[in-house]
């Protein structure tokens, strides 16, 4: 019986710590559940303040990751440091060197090839900059080094056939021609063909090629009832008159044609055109061929190009469209003489002197920015031009500086005129 006892006893130690081992169980299980109910009610009470947290704690972290980028990335692009409205109206040229010199390296340049006269729009003038695609952008943006530049620019068609076929005729030129420019040949082709005639003509196809008042209204169309005459003084004379500085080498050509050298005319504002060419007469009109020189301002060369002076070349009249137009020159329009006294009386070139007036400009410039104000006469001249007036205007790239020391590149233009005893500013505009 003690045994039995026992092992009663024993039992119910073993069913008094099951019962525990499940009481505690049990209550483990209970406390699990209520505070799985807490976190449920909490969850339930503040899940819009945990998801805003949440989202909060992403965006923070995609910030720096995107912030530490876009270090890296501003880190290898270059501001452009002009805006795409101060590139319009430079000379390409000018705005390619100005671009590689801040490290720019994917420069192109497209020619528009519209220019008809020259006098609009100048030989080179830019229409407009885009950078990778983008077409309008602030001195302040900044672009890749590698970024797809693309500068289109203003120019005069060119006739590839055309040119090869004045290049043939000059290269013909060159062949010796035995008796041609000996005198019995002179006074022969005289005889039919007067070298008054050829001159004339001559200055007459050069004036209404390059005249600005020859057009129909929509400004590209000549207008031959508009066409000057070798004696035409009328009018604004400062769009089209040119007067011979030096009628050059005349010689013969052949039986029906005269040649010359160094024909040298300038016009009002002291634009000079110095060509060679031949002068044909077929029976009703005088004919101009082989045109070669060059034509712009005094002292104006390709070297120095970035001033807006290069000159241009001649024989480009020769390949522009419908330039028959102007190269064959009636009789009428050749028949009277030019008055010297009208000449002369066009002439008020003396009047102003032009460091007297660009003194002047500057100086104005100065009083009406008093902190700073500098004009790039040397290396960014736009234009200048003395009307028939004598009064000079001026369009050039300048400097100015505020009263916090702040300076920016600007355009002036403006006209002095009065005497070089006594400059008057009548116009003057910076932009």
């Amino acid at each position: 019986m003690p045994n039995v006892k026992k092992i009663e006893s024993l039992l119910d130690f073993v069913k008094n710590r099951q019962k525990r081992i499940d009481d505690k169980k049990k209550r483990a299980e209970e406390e699990a559940k209520k505070q799985r109910e807490k976190t449920i009610e909490f969850i339930k009470k503040y899940w819009v303040f945990l998801l805003g947290a949440f989202i909060a704690l992403i965006l923070i972290v995609s910030f720096g990751t995107w912030s530490d980028r876009n270090d890296q990335n501003d880190a290898t692009k270059i501001a452009i440091n002009s805006s795409s409205s101060e590139f319009k109206g430079k000379n390409y040229e000018s705005v390619v060197t100005q671009l590689q010199k801040v490290g720019f390296t994917n420069i192109k340049t497209e020619a528009l090839d519209d220019l008809v006269t020259g006098l609009l729009k100048k030989d080179g003038e830019v229409e407009g900059v885009k950078i990778d695609n983008i077409t309008n952008f602030g001195s302040d943006t900044k672009f890749s080094k590698e970024a797809e530049i693309i500068i289109t620019y203003h120019t005069f068609p060119k006739d590839e056939k055309k040119t090869e076929s004045t290049a043939t005729s000059s290269t013909k030129q060159e062949v010796p021609q035995q008796n041609k420019n000996d005198e019995a040949a002179k006074a022969a082709l005289e005889v039919i063909f007067p070298v008054e005639n050829a001159k004339r003509s001559a200055v007459v196809a050069i004036t209404n090629s390059y005249a600005a008042d020859v057009f129909k209204a929509d400004g590209n169309t000549y207008d031959v009832s508009k066409f000057h005459s070798y004696a035409d003084t009328s009018g604004k004379v400062e769009s089209y008159f040119f007067n011979v500085t030096s009628w050059g080498t005349w010689n013969v050509k052949d039986e029906k044609a005269w040649h010359v050298d160094s024909l040298i005319l300038n016009n009002i504002s002291g634009t000079i055109v110095n060509g060679s060419l031949d002068v044909n007469f077929n029976g009703t009109n005088y004919v101009l061929s082989n045109i070669t020189g060059t034509y712009g301002r005094p002292g104006a060369t390709a070297e120095n190009s970035m001033t807006g002076l290069q000159p241009l070349i001649v024989s480009e009249i020769e390949s522009r469209k419908n330039a028959s137009i102007f190269l064959k020159v009636p009789a009428e329009l050749i028949k009277n003489d030019r008055s010297q006294t009208e000449v002369n009386a066009l002439d008020h070139s003396g009047d102003l002197d032009k460091d007297v007036a660009r003194t002047a400009f500057e100086n104005h410039g100065k009083s009406e920015y008093p902190y700073g104000f500098k004009c790039h006469w040397l290396v960014d001249l736009w234009g200048e031009q003395q009307s028939t007036d004598g009064s000079w205007s001026f369009k050039v790239g300048v400097e100015i500086t505020n009263q916090y020391g702040a300076s920016r590149e600007a355009i002036a233009e403006g006209i002095i005129s009065g005497n070089t005893d006594k400059p008057i500013i009548k116009q003057f505009l910076v932009y």
